[in-house]
């Protein structure tokens, strides 16, 4: 079966399903396109006028194409679409990826899927995202939008940590990695290479080591370059206000 991916190696969302992809032995083309640079986004537009230019977009066999929404004013498109992209992957080789074959063990990976797409990645993104510098189309920056994006993103991840030093078992669901542990843990290297630094790391070490699990896994590191992680907190500052740059 031919398949075509549009995104990037960076993008976390690209990285999960070209994980997913190794874990099922199948082959595809990458099509670089990143949206906020302006690179082929014109190009997703033309091609898939319903993505509004928003990646990824897996393109498969017999005409199938599975495209994310505009997440921004539809996060239940985006997770619809993540779950039918990833699902339908999952299930075209037998795997753990969705747990052991029981509805009881999917409904869980699913959910913990659910929030991740809908909780932590969003609510980290209203803290890093506006502090990326060098965008083509950068993300609007509010000094307090970002600071109550920080409070809400470590006040979540707090509770996540307790949760995660209560765990008895290796995994989020069962006893084989899941999609469930592939979204934490790929979003949450999201986070950590731009504003949970060094010092969080070290006050959260539950939730880091699930994440190096992940990580160290041979699909994982064939999908991408190594998650950079920063080593202190990027300020909240407009990255592109010219007083701030050079202050």
């Amino acid at each position: 079966m031919a398949f075509t991916v549009y995104g990037y190696d960076g993008n976390p969302r690209t990285r999960i399903i070209k994980a997913i992809a190794a874990t099922q032995d199948i082959k595809f083309d990458l099509i670089e396109a990143i949206p906020r640079q302006n690179i082929n986004r014109d190009v997703l537009i033309t091609l898939f006028p319903r993505s509004r230019g928003k990646i990824p977009i897996l393109k498969g066999p017999e005409g199938l194409t599975l495209m994310e929404f505009s997440y921004i004013t539809d996060p239940a498109a985006l997770f619809v679409w993540l779950m039918r992209s990833t699902q339908y992957l999952s299930k075209l080789k037998p795997s753990h990826l969705l747990g052991d074959g029981s509805l009881e063990q999917e409904a869980e990976v699913l959910s913990w899927v659910n929030w991740a797409n809908q909780e932590l990645l969003m609510t980290m993104s209203r803290w890093f995202l506006p502090l990326i510098p060098g965008l083509a189309r950068p993300a609007i920056y509010s000094k307090a939008a970002v600071e109550a994006g920080k409070e809400a993103t470590l006040a979540m991840l707090d509770i996540h940590e307790k949760m995660m030093r209560d765990r008895k078992g290796t995994w989020l669901v069962g006893e084989h990695m899941t999609l469930a542990d592939l979204f934490v843990a790929v979003y949450l290297a999201r986070g950590m290479e731009y504003v949970l630094d060094a010092e969080w790391r070290a006050a959260h070490p539950a939730s880091l080591k699930h994440f190096e699990m992940v990580a160290q896994w041979k699909p994982m590191k064939e999908a991408g370059p190594d998650f950079s992680m920063v080593e202190r907190e990027t300020p909240n500052a407009d990255p592109y206000n010219v007083e701030t740059r050079t202050n």
